[in-house]
């Protein structure tokens, strides 16, 4: 489809030429062929009927209005959140169109001069889902007249498909087995073992953090992880930790978890033990790690059994770029999680030697708050017994766990119905029917898949109010839903609260908020080509780059982003002259450096920009700048004047390419605006630097 806008040059000339003929004369009569036909099918070429094929001008998408962290947050850009279809929706009927009839064909007979986006709607409360093979790109008419297509639309399981499971779809769909080894199949694991439907090809690492429960017969030889010097005022981390006693250093142990692998029985073991009250009658405590949460990208909790408990409930965050080196607490290589679920203060803040361990509240588990956005085909329901908020997944003879614990194995991770929805009306029709294909979606609705959990809302269930995206009866947002009905059905929020955004309000500073970043940048809403999550990743893996993304993000030649840009922009040389009054070679300055910054973060980060040598002391705030692990999907490039940068200390600056990336060349310790120029070192003068970061 992208070679769609350059055709529209070619064609018209072509057709032209085409449609000439000889009169009696010799002489020669052009004929203008104005219309516009072809068949609207399902994805097994059945036609649609009573499909409306609409031709939506591409000029009135930016002409809708701006989205920002602030109008999602208010619901004041939900009249042009979806480009398409609230288009349709509110000028439609002043749009050139036709409808399809009972064969699938339809007819524009003229067609506008102009640029326009060709989208279907299919007849409301069918098979088919809005959008059309042809929706992602805008064509010129010159592209559109005289051609007859085909407009293939993605069908969708009825409301009682049953989810079958990733064995089952791997049974005809083998050469998905690439999805093994993404991020996404390894979000909870057994620890040291993987399920049939789990693969180590693309995040060796996964287990890196069990190498320090030590072989040992008793929790004493394990690997101490000491909890000190709480702050009760701040959220999920209240304890500081170290992987050495930090009693020498004026510090004052609470508690540490011994980290061990039982030699006896063969599990992994987390010990608690309180150090500030050795009285307490609960101490020490050793319950057993059943599921470990993460390891493949950046962090890694462990899920605790817990006695008389039929839920799981997450202690400690093993960080994989962490270093206890680091002044900084929540970049070491441990970071507390909520060892205050664990911990009776008894209401005071004092010196805590009358503090004990304690059961964790029943509302504390996975199960209520964290598995939702990772097991395929969830559903909750209220233990009758215990109290605790507990879950349900697909079953499978190779999943992880028996999380309901009836003795089959159920699949805890994102599988193929995740995204294409329940399979068993798919399977029983044996052909390409009754399944979502998110290329045939409209672009909102393709973006929405992901979006479900890739947003930070609160979800409208009334069993547990958290992150899920569940309706208030409970049920699980399904994929190929639109955004107003995510938003009216199964959330109660709009979008991430304010702090969790940097000072701008811009770009998001805590994680899993792609999409509504997304929502705000020029890829989701233009008059040419109206980009989805899967142009840049391919969720079925195997493409051999990080993050499932489709090419190399390190190339120099970037075929990532030039791959479209480069007929626009020029090279990455002539592009940066351009924006910065000094030419980088595409070596140095690559596309996502500048337009992809790693603004949130959801482990330990790395180190950017250094005005001295760190020493793990109160010093260091001064000198370190950060980078994190979570891309802004904004595609922006922020400046050095940005207010999450500009006068706040190096520690707790908001990271952005000149203090990352541009770290090496330039000096990130000018970070006062200067008329257009900033400070070069090495073996530079000063430079104008031009829009990009003067």
């Amino acid at each position: 489809m992208r070679s769609l806008r350059f055709l529209s040059f070619l064609l018209a000339p072509a057709l032209l030429f085409a449609a000439g003929c000889f009169n009696d004369s010799g002489s020669t009569t052009t004929v203008v062929k104005a219309w516009f036909q072809g068949a609207v099918v399902g994805t097994a070429g059945e036609p649609v009927a009573g499909a409306t094929v609409y031709l939506v001008p591409a000029f009135l998408i930016p002409a809708q209005g701006e989205i920002t962290a602030e109008s999602i947050r208010t619901g004041t850009s939900e009249g042009y959140d979806e480009p398409l279809e609230d288009l349709v929706e509110a000028m439609g009927a002043t749009f050139t169109q036709a409808v399809t009839g009972a064969n699938g064909r339809f007819r524009i007979d003229s067609v506008p001069d102009g640029q326009f986006y060709v989208f279907v709607v299919p007849a409301a409360g069918g098979e088919y889902l809005p959008g059309g093979s042809w929706c992602r790109e805008s064509v010129d008419a010159s592209g559109l007249r005289g051609r007859d297509v085909t407009l293939v639309v993605s069908s969708s399981p009825s409301a009682t498909a049953t989810y079958v499971g990733m064995s089952t779809c791997l049974g005809c769909h083998g050469e998905y087995a690439t999805e093994k080894g993404l991020a996404h199949r390894l979000g909870f694991t057994v620890p040291g073992r993987l399920s049939g439907l789990q693969s180590l090809d693309e995040h060796p690492e996964l287990f890196d953090g069990l190498d320090n429960f030590l072989d040992a017969t008793a929790y004493t030889g394990g690997t101490p992880v000491y909890l000190y010097d709480p702050d009760w005022s701040r959220g999920f981390d209240k304890f500081q930790t170290s992987l050495s006693d930090p009693t020498a250093s004026g510090g004052t142990v609470y508690a540490v978890l011994w980290l061990w692998h039982d030699t006896g029985s063969g599990e992994y073991k987390i010990t608690f033990e309180n150090k500030i009250n050795p009285a307490d009658p609960n101490s020490p405590m050793t319950r057993v790690v059943r599921l470990l949460y993460g390891g493949a990208v950046n962090k890694q909790r462990y899920c605790l059994e817990w006695p008389g408990r039929n839920a799981f409930y997450p202690v400690l965050q093993y960080q994989t770029e962490g270093d206890d080196a680091r002044y900084d607490r929540t970049r070491k290589q441990y970071r507390d999680y909520h060892f205050d679920f664990y911990w009776d203060n008894n209401g005071t803040t004092g010196t805590g030697a009358d503090d004990v361990l304690k059961d964790p509240d029943p509302t504390k588990n996975i199960e209520r708050n964290c598995l939702g956005c990772h097991a395929t085909g969830f559903s909750q329901s209220l233990d009758p017994v215990t109290g605790e908020v507990v879950c349900d997944s697909v079953e499978d003879v190779n999943g992880e766990f028996d999380i309901d614990g009836d003795g089959l194995l159920n699949d805890l991770n994102i599988g193929c119905e995740t995204c294409h929805g329940p399979g068993s009306q798919h399977v029983g029709a044996q052909e390409a029917r009754y399944i979502i294909t998110p290329q045939n979606l409209s672009p909102n609705r393709a973006v929405m898949i992901c979006q479900r959990c890739h947003d930070r809302l609160e979800g409208a269930s009334t069993l547990a109010m958290n992150d899920h995206p569940m309706s208030a009866d409970g049920v699980f947002a399904p994929p190929g839903i639109r955004r107003a009905e995510y938003l009216s059905t199964y959330t109660t929020t709009k979008g991430p609260a304010l702090s969790k955004n940097w000072p701008d309000d811009i770009h998001a500073k805590s994680h899993h908020q792609q999409g509504p970043d997304f929502l705000k940048s020029k890829h989701y809403r233009n008059p040419f080509e109206l980009l989805t999550c899967d142009d840049c990743h391919d969720m079925h893996g195997g493409t051999g780059y990080e993050r499932a993304l489709v090419a190399d993000p390190d190339d120099p030649d970037q075929p990532l982003c030039q791959t479209c840009h480069e007929p626009f922009l020029g090279d990455v040389g002539t592009h940066t002259l351009e924006m910065t009054g000094q030419q980088h070679g595409k070596a140095v300055a690559t596309c996502i450096k500048c337009h992809m910054v790693q603004t949130a973060k959801t482990g330990a980060g790395r180190y950017g920009y250094l005005l001295g040598v760190p020493t793990g002391t109160s010093s260091d705030p001064d000198i370190t700048y950060f980078e994190n692990d979570i891309t802004s999907h904004v595609f922006d490039v922020p400046h050095k004047t940005n207010p999450g940068v500009a006068g706040v200390k190096p520690g707790s600056a908001m990271p952005i390419p000149y203090t990352n990336s541009c770290g090496t060349c330039h000096d990130p310790a000018a970070t006062a605006p200067r008329p257009r120029y900033d400070r070069c070192i090495g073996p530079c003068d000063d430079r104008n630097l031009g829009p990009c970061h003067g």
